[in-house]
């Protein structure tokens, strides 16, 4: 049974097969996604643009061994996260950090949106909407803001967050639930959906 989506089953099966335009298209498909999350892993963009572009070149020359993803999102996601981890611990190597298992004030924030100050700014948001929406993000703990972007933004499945962020399919769903009644009631009845697309649009 094939799980991939069919027309990416069939881009990663040109790809397999050495087909040059399907491994650009696959690029162009991921690309801004890939990037998204690693800026708000890292906040370094040329640390983000090396680890993407290692990603993406260790793809292109194991791909005849690598078994077919069940999501090429998820794969990417999972390698550039493991990427940068491995690069904050090369460069932090006396420092415990980036645990997968707990929050750790020593592991790298999770930032809501890299810019998001100048979009405030250029959509014009009301000084109290924009404290609102502030005050709500701030109480989430990084891994909670990881978690909800990946559920509602990269459309992972639980099982697929668990995986990625080495915790348990309960912990998944606690953490979603509590985030999003936080978020519910720091933003006093605005509307949920609308605000977290505004903070996750990149």
């Amino acid at each position: 049974m094939n799980l991939l989506p069919q027309d990416e089953l069939h881009l990663w099966r040109r790809i397999q097969a050495g087909d040059g335009q399907a491994f650009q298209e696959l690029h162009q498909i991921h690309i801004r996604h890939l990037l998204n999350y690693g800026l708000r892993l890292c906040g370094s963009m040329s640390t983000v643009e090396d680890c993407v572009q290692d990603v993406f070149a260790e793809l292109w020359l194991y791909r005849q061994g690598i078994t077919q993803p069940i999501s090429m999102r998820f794969y990417l996601l999972k390698a550039l996260r493991n990427k940068l981890k491995a690069q904050y611990r090369k460069e932090h190597s006396f420092i415990s950090g980036w645990d997968d298992d707990r929050d750790n004030i020593d592991r790298p924030v999770f930032n809501v949106e890299p810019s998001t100050e100048q979009n405030l700014i250029d959509l014009d948001i009301e000084a109290e909407r924009e404290q609102q929406i502030r005050a709500a993000m701030n109480a989430l703990s990084p891994r909670q803001r990881e978690i909800i972007y990946l559920r509602y933004f990269n459309d992972l499945t639980y099982d697929q967050i668990c995986e990625l962020l080495n915790i348990n399919y309960q912990t998944a769903r606690s953490q979603i639930y509590h985030s999003l009644k936080i978020l519910r009631n720091t933003l006093n009845g605005n509307d949920l959906r609308s605000t977290l697309s505004f903070l996750f649009f990149f």
